[in-house]
Parts: C-alpha cells; sequence; structure tokens
C-alpha cells in the first residue's frame, strides 16, 4: 500500500515539473549565467600569506642548566608568539599597518578593522600572517608594513628588558597569489542551486495555483 502512494506521488510530482519544465529551465539557467556573471565582472582580489619568524637579539645565555635554559626560553618564544597574534588582532595595529601602507582605513569600522588579518601560531617560533588585497602592489606593501609595525612594537617592549636577549622578528617574502576560481566547480556549484531554487519555485507556483 505504502509502495502504491509512494508511485502515485512520485508520478504527480513528474507531472508537475514537466508542466513547469520551462519555468525550472529558465531559474536554473539565470542562476548559471548570474554565477557566472558575478565571476567575470567581481574586482580581481589577491591572497598574500606572509611567515613571521621569532628570533632572538644577541647570543644566548651561558649556563650550565642549558637544557633549563632552553625550555625556559621556548615557553617564553611561544608566549610572545601569541602576543604578535594578538596585535595582528587588534585595530590599533591593523589601523597603524595599513597607513603604513598607505592606504585610508577612516571608512573602515573597528569589526573590519580586527578581521583584515588572519593570524595563527604555527609553532613556538612561526606566526602565519594572510589577507587580501586588490593588487599585489598593495599586497607588497602591507607585508613590509606588517614587519615594521610588529617590529616596532617588539623594540617598545625590549626597551623594558634588562635581558641580553630580547626578542626580534623577521620575515620571509610573502607569497602573494590571484585569487582564481575553476569554471567547472562555479558550473556544478551554480547548477545545484539553480535546481534546488527551481525546484521550491516549481513548487511554490504550483501550491499557489
Amino acid at each position: 500500500m505504502n509502495l502504491k502512494i509512494s508511485s502515485m506521488e512520485l508520478r504527480e510530482y513528474l507531472k508537475i515539473f514537466r508542466e513547469n519544465s520551462y519555468l525550472f529551465l529558465t531559474v536554473v539557467v539565470i542562476v548559471v549565467l548570474g554565477s557566472f556573471a558575478y565571476f567575470t565582472f567581481k574586482p580581481i582580489s589577491y591572497s598574500s600569506s606572509l611567515a613571521l619568524n621569532i628570533t632572538r637579539i644577541g647570543s644566548q645565555q651561558s649556563t650550565t642548566d642549558y637544557r633549563y635554559d632552553d625550555f625556559y626560553r621556548l615557553q617564553a618564544d611561544e608566549k610572545f608568539a601569541e602576543t604578535v597574534v594578538q596585535w595582528l588582532k587588534n585595530p590599533r595595529t591593523t589601523a597603524d599597518v595599513l597607513s603604513k601602507a598607505g592606504i585610508d582605513a577612516s571608512q573602515l569600522s573597528l569589526r573590519k578593522l580586527a578581521k583584515v588579518f588572519v593570524a595563527e601560531k604555527l609553532s613556538s617560533q612561526i606566526v602565519s600572517v594572510s589577507f587580501s588585497t586588490k593588487s599585489e602592489k598593495s599586497a607588497q606593501k602591507i607585508s613590509e608594513a606588517v614587519l615594521e609595525i610588529v617590529a616596532r612594537n617588539t623594540q617598545a617592549l625590549n626597551k623594558n628588558q634588562n635581558e641580553e636577549t630580547w626578542f626580534a622578528v623577521v620575515a620571509q617574502d610573502p607569497v602573494i597569489m590571484r585569487d582564481n576560481v575553476s569554471s567547472m566547480i562555479i558550473l556544478i556549484a551554480a547548477l545545484l542551486m539553480g535546481m534546488f531554487l527551481g525546484f521550491w519555485i516549481v513548487m511554490i507556483r504550483h501550491y499557489l495555483k
């Protein structure tokens, strides 16, 4: 009995879609064309990744308990790496970096400033910074500004330290790549979205009739 009812429901659905095939296909085509138009005409953007390396100024302190010294030094490096990550999440640091790079940040809210950089600690001595820009030149300027501002903040901390060896930050050359989306991925995603929307539009139209 249930199988019979299911078969009848399936035939009814197929009949609905045959009667509204033009509407369904129109929705799918509009979504596919709209998706390609969006990705074709949207502004060019670049993704950048910058690695900041935590190091020390001077030589390591001499001690007979060198193993313990290494252990505490590693802990200090890890804590400082976390500090660098928090700096890059702070709107004040972001505003300083953008200003140094010659970019006007006055139109950005505090929330947007806090999301400009994605910073994460990869190890006790490496912090990864990623961000997006509209041009490769801007990405290079921002990368240089990030290093300069972080180095400036580090020097401010170093002034209050009495140790011979304190922190310094050096950076590798940034990796800058243009953002590209595969045409096949766009087509598949657009088709799925178009079919989903087309299904519900057809069902809503049938219900209203």
